[in-house]
């Protein structure tokens, strides 16, 4: 009986030394991104590998893809980054792919096709998968304490995804698009960024996270030219966290905490530039330009045009590409009359001409770009590029509201002392400010719904932080949060 019993006592202290090491933070912090890994592929994949998005199955070779895809964005990725596989340079034939979009979907594409053992769409669901549940770990993170508040947390991430900007686009239709990528790393970013500030934690960790940051937002200009301000927003709130650190330090005032908001945002805003710096001394050197795309030259040029349904598509018209000649038409009329007479006006000049109309005209431009945006922002993601019978304004509500709640609490947790959450609101600014030249699309408006998707936690810092202010709360009471410290 003696000897039974030695026999079983090892079993059970494995049992338990077994449960101890699956509750350690580590192991739960991974069990949680494997779900979200999961719940996407599941959104994905949902009926098998080859499944069907964008018009085309997943297991097609991707040389037919290219066809269905035709010119549109995905398209010229897709047979630039077959040509780069073909002939292991950047022909003169799809040198224009480089100058409309940043080199990130056609250098993943073209990695896909040349080294990827699995299909070219296969392998781009997973990595949409992989990507995707980087954010979705952390910003869920917080809130998985019990069983039943992982229950719900999951049931409302399921709702979310479930939304168009999701189902309609990034996950489906805009799946071969930059669009899904990008905006997932934008939200790791943000959401890396605020999960640090909300931790605290020694200055080491600010670093690590600093560099993190700037990774994810270096990826997401690399994919979208549409973020190209995001180093300029970080360099901003780096500047004037500063300010108020040196303002402080005047009046005698402690400064530990706004320091080490300063060394995230320093850090994070040197890292972006540094990681462009390649690209940027590329393009420098072979086409004589700083800027990864010449979209602005493009730009200043067409909204000074009239245009119909039968010089551009329904989508485009939608979008309100021709600001110029629609805030100001008697500018807009001598700009044509000079170009019939032979004038040819350079970028340069048709910008200038434009922000003198702005400023002449800053009601209607206003009003202008407002009706456009807001037209989109309430625009369903399912017809791929709004119009008048895609409209979700029940969706567009529920986002508007999360956006407008990440902002004031951001706000409201930067005049407590968090002043580094001010890079949320200047974020969605430099998202939105190209949009004020630019025509307006359902998918351009993506990035500031997924701003809106900090609400929970930024919420949560706010009603955590009187607590920790007296000091209730110590780093000891919460060991499953030490880890992402």
């Amino acid at each position: 009986m003696t000897a039974g019993t030695s026999l079983r006592k090892p079993k059970a202290n494995f049992g338990v030394a077994l449960k101890q090491r699956l509750s350690r933070p580590r192991y739960l912090i991974m069990g949680n991104w494997l779900i979200q890994v999961f719940i996407v592929l599941v959104f994905i994949f949902f009926r098998g590998l080859n499944t069907p998005h964008a018009g085309v199955m997943l297991q097609q070779a991707p040389e037919d893809m290219a066809r269905v895809f035709g010119d549109g964005d995905s398209g010229s990725y897709l047979k630039a980054a077959l040509s780069l596989v073909a002939t292991g340079h950047n022909t003169q034939e799809w040198a224009w792919v480089l100058n409309l979009w940043p080199p990130g979907m056609v250098w993943l594409d073209a990695s896909i096709v040349r080294f990827s053992p699995l299909d070219y769409g296969v392998t781009i669901g997973l990595i949409t998968a992989l990507v995707w549940s980087a954010p979705l770990a952390v910003l869920t993170w917080p809130f998985m304490r019990r069983w039943r508040h992982a229950l719900v947390v999951l049931l409302v991430e399921f709702a979310i995804l479930g939304t168009s900007p999701f189902q309609s686009w990034m996950f489906d239709k805009g799946l071969f698009y930059a669009d899904g990528l990008s905006a997932a790393l934008f939200l790791l970013g943000l959401s890396l960024f605020v999960n640090r500030v909300r931790s605290k934690g020694p200055v080491q960790l600010w670093i690590r996270d600093g560099i993190y940051v700037g990774i994810a937002f270096a990826a997401t200009i690399y994919l979208r030219a549409s973020y190209q301000l995001v180093p300029w927003a970080l360099a901003a709130i780096a500047i004037a966290t500063t300010g108020v650190i040196i303002v402080k330090r005047i009046r005698g005032m402690s400064t530990v905490d706004l320091g080490r908001q300063a060394v995230l945002l320093i850090v994070a805003a040197l890292t972006v530039p540094i990681l462009m710096h390649p690209y940027t001394t590329f393009v420098q050197q072979e086409r004589d330009r700083t800027q990864f795309v010449m979209l602005d030259k493009l730009i200043y040029v067409s909204v000074w045009k009239n245009y119909t349904v039968d010089s551009l598509p329904q989508w485009l018209l939608d979008g309100g590409v021709s600001v110029g000649c629609d805030i100001d038409p008697s500018k807009c009329a001598l700009i044509q009359r000079a170009q019939a007479d032979g004038k040819v006006f350079t970028p340069e000049e048709l910008r200038n001409s434009l922000l003198e109309s702005i400023a002449t005209h800053p009601l209607q431009f206003v009003s202008n770009r407002g009706s456009y945006v807001a037209r989109q922002w309430y625009a369903d993601e399912a017809g791929s590029y709004s119009s008048s019978d895609t409209l979700n304004p029940g969706q567009g509500l529920l986002y508007l509201v999360f956006l407008i709640s990440t902002t004031v609490v951001a706000c409201i947790l930067a005049a407590r002392g968090t002043w580094a959450l001010m890079v949320i609101p200047v974020m969605a600014l430099a998202v939105l400010a190209p949009l004020a030249i630019a025509h307006v699309e359902v998918r351009y408006l993506i990035p500031l719904k997924m701003i809106g998707l900090l609400a929970p936690m930024l919420i949560l810092m706010l009603r955590e932080q009187p607590t920790r202010s007296r000091g209730s709360k110590s780093a000891a009471g919460r060991p499953a949060e030490s880890q992402l410290r």
